[in-house]
């Protein structure tokens, strides 16, 4: 595995940028409907720690990966994590900033996650465990299975009304099972059938088709203190919770056109919301551990953008 060095300025891209989240408490006294109706099902969330200049993800990572994806089908969700000076990472502007960062998902699902440890790329993960080698497939798809037959805690279900300069979600979180702790919420756009060059045992293989990338930046309710959308955000619900209770939760996304600093070479997003074939958007439920303060994964939907 090569050393992971992260930068937190970044001469790159992005679209977007996260204006606003609005919740509405339900079945607890208010007689409010649910907007959608999530499915009781539980999945899973594959993520590949990765990046364009890393021989090893090409020749190992991508493969292992991809392999074991196929084999769990709907049963989990992928996610490829492009880590840093990675020509398809993900980057966000500051508002009212032409210079552009790394998006906060980079660094945050790196080291906030529990039991998760990246050191290097690449790095699988299933759920909240890391550290699967070459060929590993077959052993993550078993702790894929052995996690799913738990069984659903929760789910999200959404709907999405797009639009010119981004898109509204309109969300509704339901738990099936008795719960108690600090429940999370957060939206992830990604993109399938990009062309563009990969390192694999040294050498650069172009074209080469990624899927699952993760695109611009988590479309949370929270921003840090330097406008960057926080990958997790502020809890949605806390303390005990029954279940059925469900909670319907909106949150918008507009479009960002700056491309100032953007290196040659990287393949850079853009919305346009009459060519969105290869988008996706995947909600993602959380929960946050009172003892160390990092997150789990709990359950995740993803629908084409």
């Amino acid at each position: 595995m090569k050393k992971v060095s992260y930068l937190v300025l970044a001469t790159l891209s992005v679209a977007a940028f996260f204006t606003g989240c609005k919740k509405e408490e339900t079945n607890g006294g208010n007689t409010n409907s649910a907007w959608y109706e999530p499915e009781n099902k539980q999945r899973s969330l594959m993520m590949d720690f990765t990046a364009t200049w890393c021989t090893y993800c090409g020749a190992w990572g991508h493969p292992t990966f991809n392999a074991a994806e196929t084999s769990l089908g709907d049963n989990a969700i992928a996610f490829s994590i492009q880590g840093g000076s990675s020509e398809l990472a993900a980057i966000q502007y500051k508002q009212g900033n032409d210079t552009p960062f790394y998006a906060l998902h980079l660094a945050e699902l790196q080291t906030s996650l529990l039991n998760v440890s990246v050191s290097g790329y690449p790095t699988l993960c299933v759920n909240n465990k890391s550290g699967y080698g070459p060929n590993s497939n077959a052993t993550m798809v078993n702790d894929a299975n052995n996690f799913n037959n738990l069984g659903a805690v929760a789910n999200i279900n959404f709907g999405v009304t797009k639009n010119a300069t981004g898109f509204n979600i309109k969300s509704t979180l339901k738990f099936f099972k008795v719960a108690t702790g600090d429940y999370h919420v957060t939206f992830f756009i990604t993109e399938n059938k990009i062309n563009h060059r990969q390192n694999v045992s040294g050498t650069y293989v172009s074209p080469y088709e990624h899927n699952n990338i993760v695109r611009a930046f988590p479309i949370s309710n929270k921003k840090n203190a330097n406008t960057l959308n926080s990958t997790f955000g502020d809890a949605v619900v806390t303390g005990d919770i029954a279940a059925g209770k469900f909670l319907n939760l909106e949150y918008n996304y507009t479009a960002d056109t700056k491309t100032s600093m953007i290196p040659s070479g990287w393949n850079i997003f853009s919305w346009n919301q009459s060519n969105t074939s290869n988008l996706y958007l995947t909600g993602i439920v959380w929960k946050k551990d009172a003892a160390t303060g990092k997150y789990i994964f709990v359950n995740a939907t993803r629908k084409a953008l």
